[in-house]
């Protein structure tokens, strides 16, 4: 909400009261009895009041007209003026395994239900698939309801002779895409980006437009003017993270780029050459040192790290990573550090490749020396997908607020957009990425989105905080990274990468 003044009924009260009393005085009158329970002051109390609903109104009305404050049918309205349609809710799409007995013909459109009763149908007719054959399949209805994870049970409503009623989602294509209505954040930014890039002509501000009007889960678009030369560009679109699935790529799923492909397509009058692709990851490995509070356990505030001596230390290198995973609950950990683990004491953290999330564990027996310590751990190490420890993986110092930590720099990745698709100086600056990079619209990991992780950010245009500060942390630098910046593509016909995260960890500084 905008910060916009309203009185409390007691301050239009005393104010009504001021200016008549000043008013009666410098008329050259007696001061009128302003006390409670005189004239003046029931009527000051039936002026204020009616004033009240005079600021509030006013106040709704400066809202409802605001980009960065309006909601549902005001924020409709401003969509509206500014010409951008509605992005309709999707449904998802994929493939399912189908069990097969004989020969059979499965038509396009042969119909199913998911688990929570929503219906998808076949895509294409297929003649004599093989017995778990992987067959092109959507849903009818839409919604995030459709999505569905690889292996999850589909039962057909009349299935074809020799095809088993259930059916399974296939793992490498699960049923992905769906998007509920649109909800007013990205409404809000579908505007401001319009109100920002004046999209006309088939201008780069334009192609983005379109990206984002035609397809919900379309996060943010990139566009590269004249990429293959003049009259052409090149259009990324990326997606979020998808938590609830533990997908953490940022590539468009197949079916929605192509509905984006064929929207911008159609709306291009004249022949030029738009490329619409998707943005191909590359993962990073970062490790950070950081100042935190000492453990409670030597006089700290409890909100720093958890033991008295923190392990590992970074006596030298990058990490300190698993080497070899004897079972979930025994790791042998390459940490150069001469100083061992306190059985019973020491804890240390597990950052999962899989779900990015740490784990924390007691270590409860210590073997091996420098370079190859050996810990037993009180509880086998899972992350929240049941996936378990794997070579490579990086072991942190347990710490308070560890999992928060972990989480933000998620997030942060979250926000990146994809590099550079070419550093031809004969196509640059032209075909540099637009919108440009910046501090706002980062590409890689620098001071600067270090300490949008450890200080927080917030929105530059409706000041709503997106990234939480963590003032426990007082110092920080960057130890370690992969790489600091995409890799450009050899290739202008190879997809620009974005960077997503792998392995992560946290040291004493």
């Amino acid at each position: 909400m905008p910060d916009l003044y309203q009185p409390t009924p007691q301050e239009l009260r005393d104010r009504f009261l001021r200016d008549a009393r000043l008013g009666a005085l410098d008329a050259g009158l007696a001061e009128p009895p302003t006390q409670p329970g005189s004239d003046w002051h029931l009527l000051s109390i039936a002026t204020g009041n009616a004033a009240l609903l005079s600021y509030a109104n006013v106040n709704a009305a400066e809202t409802a007209h605001s980009v960065l404050d309006a909601e549902g049918e005001d924020l409709d309205r401003i969509r509206n003026a500014e010409g951008l349609p509605v992005v309709e809710p999707r449904g998802s799409s994929g493939k399912i395994v189908v069990t097969i007995a004989g020969p059979t013909t499965i038509p396009s459109g042969t119909l199913f239900t998911l688990p929570n009763g929503l219906s998808g149908r076949t895509v294409g007719n297929v003649t004599n698939p093989a017995d778990r054959a992987e067959i092109d399949a959507e849903t009818v209805d839409a919604g995030t309801k459709t999505n569905l994870a690889g292996g999850a049970t589909v039962r057909f409503v009349s299935p074809p002779a020799n095809v088993a009623t259930d059916a399974l989602v296939s793992q490498a294509f699960p049923l992905r895409g769906g998007t509920d209505a649109e909800t007013d954040a990205r409404k809000r930014e579908r505007i401001l980006n319009a109100r920002r890039n004046r999209p006309g002509g088939g201008n780069w501000g334009q192609l983005r437009q379109w990206a984002l009007d035609i397809v919900g889960s379309v996060q943010d678009a990139y566009v590269m003017p004249a990429l293959g030369g003049p009259g052409s560009a090149k259009v990324v679109p990326v997606r979020r993270y998808d938590e609830e699935f533990g997908d953490y790529s940022r590539v468009m799923g197949d079916v929605e780029l192509q509905a984006v492909r064929s929207y911008i397509q159609s709306k291009m009058s004249i022949p030029q050459e738009i490329v619409v692709q998707f943005a191909a990851d590359e993962a990073v490995d970062v490790t950070i040192k950081v100042t935190l509070p000492d453990s409670s356990l030597s006089g700290g505030n409890g909100r720093g790290w958890t033991d008295a001596a923190p392990w590992p230390p970074l006596a030298s290198g990058d990490a300190a990573a698993i080497t070899t995973v004897t079972s979930n609950d025994q790791i042998t950990v390459d940490a150069a550090t001469a100083t061992s683990p306190i059985a019973g004491l020491t804890h240390v953290a597990w950052w999962s490749s899989v779900d990015r999330k740490f784990q924390t564990r007691l270590v409860t027996a210590v073997g091996g020396s420098a370079g190859a310590w050996v810990l037993t751990l009180e509880s086998p190490l899972l992350d929240e997908s049941g996936s378990g420890p794997l070579p490579g993986e990086y072991i942190s110092p347990a710490a308070f607020n560890l999992e928060a930590y972990g989480t933000q720099w998620m997030k942060l990745l979250g926000l990146f957009g994809p590099g550079q698709n070419t550093t031809d100086s004969g196509r640059l600056p032209r075909a540099s990425r637009h919108p440009y990079v910046t501090d706002e619209d980062p590409i890689g990991i620098t001071n600067t989105t270090l300490a949008q992780w450890s200080n927080g950010l917030r929105n530059p245009d409706t000041g709503e905080e997106i990234l939480p500060p963590f003032p426990e942390i007082t110092a920080f630098s960057q130890n370690y990274a992969s790489v600091t910046a995409p890799t450009v593509p050899s290739s202008v016909a190879d997809p620009p990468k974005i960077l997503v995260p792998r392995h992560f960890a946290l040291y004493q500084l």
